[in-house]
């Protein structure tokens, strides 16, 4: 549960939310441009963070949400814009070394009338399912069928323009956040996933009276297409024409080496003085 408060620290997030000083390889093209295996992400370069158009693609509706279409997950408006993977981002480092990144980019808006501190609500709005290799554990008690949610929550929820963790999330402001699931890279990267849209009830504890959102369900969900992220694919390739560049490139000829010349010691022979 998030602590109230009033709207502190909103100045500061609204910049946050509305610049891009770290760069980025997210959202470089819509899922429309690209083909199997291939689209949008990585945290690097302005410019490779690209445009926050939708995914323009159609997918079936398993429950009411596709890219581009606002959900509302009380205390959040969330907005999926694309689903893509990486293997690596800047300033964002995984539980082993060589895992990759499966990512959500999305636009959250606290529909409340106050500022969000702590945002636990944040970390249970968006979830996946069904997806091999995920290092994070199930909400639940994994293998209880009567607790086991089967939905796996994000490692990291960062603010798409700086990568920085968003809190305070304060009212009325739209920030393009990425949700990011560390999957292990013993396991191939999914083709498409189930992503879960999770909402909360503002109620009284029934502990201590106190108000807050409590009893996580989930409001929406879908089954989306994922691929490779676009820019990771125009670097690998570009690093792969290096190569070829490199191996067929005509090697000079070494130049022969000189053979000097005896150094003059300034003796004479024959016996002339």
């Amino acid at each position: 549960m998030s602590v109230m408060r009033g709207d502190d620290g909103g100045d500061e997030l609204r910049r946050r939310a509305q610049t891009s000083r770290v760069a980025s390889r997210l959202l470089s093209q819509p899922l429309r441009n690209l083909g199997v295996g291939v689209t949008v992400i990585v945290l690097g370069v302005t410019a490779l963070f690209g445009g926050l158009a939708d995914a323009d693609v159609e997918v079936p509706r398993v429950a009411g949400v596709r890219a581009g279409e606002t959900v509302h997950a009380a205390p959040y408006d969330i907005t999926i814009r694309k689903v893509i993977w990486v293997d690596e981002l800047p300033n964002v480092y995984p539980a082993e070394k060589g895992n990759r990144w499966l990512a959500v980019t999305a636009t959250v808006v606290n529909t409340h009338d106050v500022s969000l501190f702590g945002a636990v609500e944040l970390r249970h709005a968006l979830a996946l399912s069904d997806v091999e290799g995920l290092v994070e554990k199930p909400v639940g008690e994994v293998g209880d069928a009567a607790t086991s949610t089967g939905r796996v929550e994000s490692s990291y929820r960062k603010v798409l323009a700086d990568t920085t963790d968003l809190n305070p999330v304060s009212p009325g402001i739209p920030y393009e956040m990425v949700f990011l699931f560390e999957q292990r890279k013993s396991v191939e990267p999914p083709p498409e996933v189930t992503v879960q849209i999770v909402g909360h009830t503002w109620r009284q504890n029934s502990l201590d009276a106190s108000m807050g959102w409590f009893d996580p369900t989930v409001v929406a969900r879908s089954t989306l297409p994922m691929a490779e992220s676009a820019q990771q694919v125009k670097d690998k390739e570009a690093a792969a024409r290096a190569a070829e560049e490199k191996r067929d490139k005509p090697k000079k000829p070494k130049k022969p080496k000189q053979t000097e010349a005896p150094a003059d010691t300034g003796t004479t022979t024959g016996g002339d003085t």
